[in-house]
């Protein structure tokens, strides 16, 4: 078996994704959906997997359709190579998902994102006491080179805002867990969590193509921030 697909789920319907990966031989979909947390049924997942790879993807995410090719082949091709970052699209008509979409652009390869395709040999287990901060965990656990695909994936979570602004107050019930174990991690420093992240390697142009974008994007930083700094 060439890769593992591993899926924590609580009840959707992850079609779309059995579609993409039944066109392909060697691959795998292992989709736990037992009503627990995600990282607790991330760990059965991986614990089950017989792959050389693993794939962590989660129900609202579909891969496109040459995504896992080519991770394999940037793993393949890169033996020093631990992980794969993958650009992500948040799909959305409303102006919020657009907004999130439009933040998320400036994450990918950076330590706010987190390397989903993983050698099976070196993949951790996730930290099953924190909800929201163990994507970063993880990704502070796989140490070495680490790629970027030119292929993405959709991510289809149709959350509003009053909803993402509650997760947010649930995930950060976990930052004091999250720091104790990684007391030094970049993303855990004020400026480059909250400026240098979104101007670096010319991505302030971006910024200024946008500004109203750029605007309300401050805006949803100060609010999450008032959030973190009350947990």
């Amino acid at each position: 078996m060439k890769v593992s697909v591993v899926i924590p789920n609580n009840g959707r319907d992850i079609s779309a994704t059995r579609q993409v990966i039944g066109r392909m031989a060697d691959v795998e979909l292992i989709e736990i959906d037992l009503g627990r947390e995600r990282s607790i049924q991330r760990n059965i997942g991986i614990s089950q997997a017989k792959g050389k790879y693993i794939f962590i993807l989660d129900s609202d995410q579909v891969p496109t359709r040459y995504l896992i090719e080519e991770c394999v082949a940037i793993m393949d091709d890169n033996p020093r190579c631990v992980g794969v970052y993958i650009p992500e699209i948040i799909i959305g008509d409303d102006w919020f998902s657009k907004l999130r979409n439009f933040e998320r652009q400036f994450y990918t390869g950076t330590c706010i994102d987190c390397v989903r395709f993983v050698r099976a040999d070196n993949c951790p287990a996730f930290d099953e006491l924190q909800n929201g901060t163990e994507d970063s965990d993880f990704d502070l656990r796989i140490r070495g080179q680490k790629l970027v695909s030119s292929n993405p994936l959709y991510h289809f979570d149709n959350i509003e805002i009053g909803e993402y602004f509650r997760k947010k107050n649930y995930y950060a019930k976990s930052l004091r867990r999250f720091s104790e174990r990684n007391p030094n991690a970049k993303i855990l420093n004020f400026w480059y969590r909250c400026v240098q992240v979104y101007i670096e390697n010319g991505k302030w142009k971006k910024l200024l193509r946008h500004p109203i974008a750029a605007l309300m994007l401050v805006g949803l930083l100060i609010i999450r921030g008032i959030i973190y700094v009350k947990r």
